[in-house]
């Protein structure tokens, strides 16, 4: 099983290959991916930069890999093809892409040349993953997986896949992608003409939702928002390789986590436990181990058919669509049957299950003019009453 990084400037690919040097890791387990801003989501080196890199590796003699991840439109797409024609691209050991143009322009034009093919937004199931092994065949280095697997996929998938494969094991988690720019226009102009060169992060919080601390990236390819959590594996390295996984990356791009480089080689090689190790609590945002050990996409199903904000029986009159604090609440009536009436008691059902009684002595339509009844598909606006919300059900007391 391989250990593969990301290497962002000179320093860091010098420290890697010192860490090779005081076999601290073997040369032959060791990969490195490197990209560019033109080619890369996330990578903030010039074209320049890369080169020089390349340069400097042909006395490190790492292992390096091409990222081309970037999914772009046509008139960007083909800039970027030229790019690739003029780059030393012997000096790499493979390539990695996700789109289907830049699998093919490879494919085509350069099929001497090893490729990893980015699944981690795309297949997911078998019969997918096998038509990509099929058409790249020999060329095909290996396939990145989702980390939307469970350990039960991955074994059937490792067992039966002709080609190698690679999971994250440390690293954000990709949620939204946005070819837009959505942060730029929130900042100042003079960061606003640096975004061709440099990344702009933020954090992002949810409006419909208590969560906040979103990892927010803003550059040339767009904007891309990550799961507040961050994906966790490595208390499961060992039993990745018993499943026979081929690779294993660690995204050390982000938060200084390439401060953590050592520590996580020593427990790919089981030099220390993982009880001895503290990068969880060191990180700055929670870890997760995502849908490793089992896939629970199905359990927010129950959620979503909450059954205090569903119709119940005969006396179900409508609901509170919305609710201005200390105002007044909106009120649509539903019922085919039943109208409300001035002077009625009914029952709200909030969302968490809490259940009001109240009076039904004020009742004005959307103009304010005063109302005596209200029938189907009427709305009507009743006093402000504490607790109740959006989705709260209403019922006749009879």
């Amino acid at each position: 099983m391989k250990f593969i990084t990301y290497a962002e400037n000179k320093t860091q690919l010098e420290k890697l290959a010192s860490l090779v040097s005081a076999g601290k890791v073997n040369r032959d387990d060791l990969e490195v991916i490197v990209g560019t801003r033109t080619l890369s989501r996330y990578s903030e080196m010039g074209l320049e930069e890369l080169l020089e890199l390349v340069t400097l590796n042909q006395s490190l003699k790492l292992s390096l890999v091409l990222e081309w991840d970037v999914l772009q439109q046509e008139s960007l797409f083909l800039k970027n093809k030229e790019i690739i024609s003029r780059l030393p691209l012997h000096e790499f050991k493979a390539i990695r892409v996700q789109d289907p143009g830049a699998l093919n322009t490879i494919a085509e034009n350069y099929p001497w040349l090893k490729v990893q093919l980015i699944l981690e937004n795309g297949n997911h199931n078998f019969q997918g993953l096998s038509r990509w092994s099929a058409f790249l065949g020999a060329q095909l280095d290996r396939l990145v997986l989702s980390n939307e697997l469970s350990r039960e996929h991955l074994s059937r998938y490792a067992s039966e896949l002709s080609s190698g494969l690679e999971v994250l094991a440390f690293g954000r988690i990709l949620l939204f992608y946005s070819p837009r720019l959505l942060l730029s226009p929130l900042k100042k102009e003079e960061i606003q003409k640096s975004l061709q060169d440099k990344n702009i992060e933020a954090f992002g919080t949810s409006e419909e939702s208590p969560h906040a601390g979103f990892p927010l990236i803003e550059n040339a390819h767009g904007t891309f928002m990550f799961n507040v959590k961050d994906l966790y594996l490595l208390d499961h390295l060992e039993e990745l390789k018993a499943l026979n996984i081929a690779a294993v990356r660690f995204d050390l791009r982000f938060d200084e986590s390439f401060n953590h480089l050592e520590t996580m080689l020593d427990l790919y090689y089981g030099r220390v436990s993982h009880a001895d190790i503290n990068i969880k609590n060191a990180h700055p945002r929670p870890m997760i181990k995502g849908f490793y050990n089992i896939n629970k996409t199905d359990v927010l199903f129950t959620k979503l058919k909450n059954k205090r904000i569903q119709r119940q029986d005969d006396n179900y009159i409508g609901e509170i669509v919305d609710v201005e604090r200390d105002q007044q609440m909106a009120l649509v009536v539903k019922s085919k049957h039943l109208k409300l009436n001035l002077g009625q008691e009914v029952q709200l059902v909030t969302p968490e299950g809490k259940v009001k009684n109240v009076n039904i002595n004020t009742m004005i339509d959307t103009s304010r003019l005063e109302k005596q009844s209200a029938a189907t598909n009427e709305i009507v606006l009743l006093p402000f009453l504490s607790g109740v919300v959006a989705k709260t059900q209403v019922y006749l007391v009879q």
